[in-house]
């Protein structure tokens, strides 16, 4: 993988993928570990807090946070295509978000009230998506198209490795989830100052000064009227909103569906982010460069669907435990494949150089918005029929991501 890229007419400089997949993946590890954490830890904590409401605290808190995240990943990717600097458009805010993720997370550990609690996991969440913003960017800024699936599977690879990690570190902290909760994002303030110190800088002092007058602003704010842009939007929302619906609350699925006590439920909490890793790494490794030479995203993606659709349908057949790690082996192998191939495929819709960020931040809003949605849909779907409901209903999201691809005509 440390391939000589050619040149690419989107990328303004291109580096060997070596040097710069190693950085992605370990970008996409630092942001992925806390990612994994927060949801796991903060239902602990509730569970001690309140356990008659912890659901419903869970909900509210993953609501707000994503929404939050959302619109920093948006805003923060068109100040970043905007930035003119000797650090240039990416670096300056790789910094600035992670140290707002790592440092808004500081005062949990004081911290006893609800609604504070709801504000400073916020706050970390615009930090973490303002660093993503300007991470996912460096792809389409630096990689040409005949390695975007490498650079993808790399940058996929850190993001399996970091939830794997982060879901046993998660473990680890559940006795002291307050504790974990505070060290953690500064994962990602290490990873931001690796990256600035060993990726080369392109300065964009020099770049064409663009318009702060309001409706220049709300001009570039503005999602792209492009129909595959939002075919992939729509696919990728399906995909991750089956999964995060059918284990948005795993640990309660662990301990009241399966009834497992909480030593089990820790075990396997362990377990399931071993299983992810070992299983959607080799995916993620394999699939991202066979797209490549395929020169083909959609079937890759497609089948991934396929094959989480029938993960989430293996919890419908039985109540023993032992079913839930073959299930996530299943499922992993559709996550891995979907990551490492859907980044190029992200990257190949984009409509727009100029807005590289900015539109990739309205696609990573993808990733947000089945965080935002999934507690509400599960927690629903939990009311009106039990988990098998909840299942049920991350089969047929999944299932549906792919049909919104097959209409996809600028990606093959």
């Amino acid at each position: 993988m440390s391939t000589r890229a050619e040149p690419s007419p989107r990328g303004i400089y291109t580096v060997k993928l070596g040097r710069f997949g190693v950085l992605a993946l370990i970008g996409a590890l630092s942001w992925a570990i806390p990612s994994a954490n927060y949801g796991t830890l903060s239902q602990s904590l509730f569970a001690t807090m309140d356990p008659a409401n912890k659901i419903q605290m869970a909900a509210v808190l993953a609501t707000a946070s994503s929404v939050g995240g959302a619109l920093a990943v948006i805003i923060g990717g068109l100040a970043s295509d905007r930035t003119r600097s000797g650090w240039g458009k990416r670096k300056p805010w790789l910094l600035a978000g992670s140290l707002l993720a790592a440092t808004s997370m500081a005062p949990i550990w004081f911290t006893t009230s609800f609604p504070l609690l709801v504000v400073e996991f916020t706050a970390s969440q615009i930090g973490l998506n303002i660093m993503v913003a300007a991470l996912s960017a460096l792809v389409p800024d630096r990689v040409a198209k005949n390695l975007l699936g490498r650079a993808s599977a790399l940058a996929g690879l850190g993001n399996l490795l970091g939830s794997a990690v982060g879901a046993v570190v998660a473990s680890g902290f559940l006795p002291t989830p307050k504790l974990g909760l505070v060290i953690v994002p500064w994962t990602m303030v290490a990873a931001a100052i690796a990256i600035c110190l060993f990726l080369p800088t392109i300065p964009s002092r020099d770049a064409p000064a663009r318009p702060l007058a309001p409706r220049a602003l709300l001009r570039d704010l503005a999602p792209p009227a492009d129909r595959d842009f939002w075919l992939v939007f729509a696919g990728r929302v399906a995909f991750l909103l089956g999964l995060l619906t059918t284990f948005a609350y795993q640990l309660y699925i662990l301990t009241d569906y399966f009834k497992a006590d909480d030593a089990v439920a820790q075990r396997m909490v362990a377990l399931s982010g071993i299983i992810l890793a070992a299983g959607a790494g080799v995916f993620t490794v394999v699939m991202g460069p066979l797209s490549d030479k395929a020169k083909r995203r959609k079937p890759f993606v497609i089948g991934a669907g396929v094959v989480g659709a029938a993960g989430v349908s293996l919890l419908l057949t039985s109540h023993n435990v032992a079913i839930f790690p073959i299930s996530m082996g299943a499922m992993s192998l559709a996550y891995g494949t979907f990551i490492s191939v859907d980044q190029a495929l992200m990257v190949e819709v984009l409509p727009n150089q100029a807005n590289a960020a900015r539109d990739l931040g309205f696609l990573t809003v993808a990733n947000s918005m089945p965080g935002i949605l999934a507690p509400g849909v599960a927690g629903l779907l939990v009311t009106l029929g039990g988990y098998p409901a909840v299942f049920l209903g991350g089969l047929t999201l999944t299932l549906v991501s792919g049909v919104f691809l097959v209409f996809v005509k600028r990606v093959r």
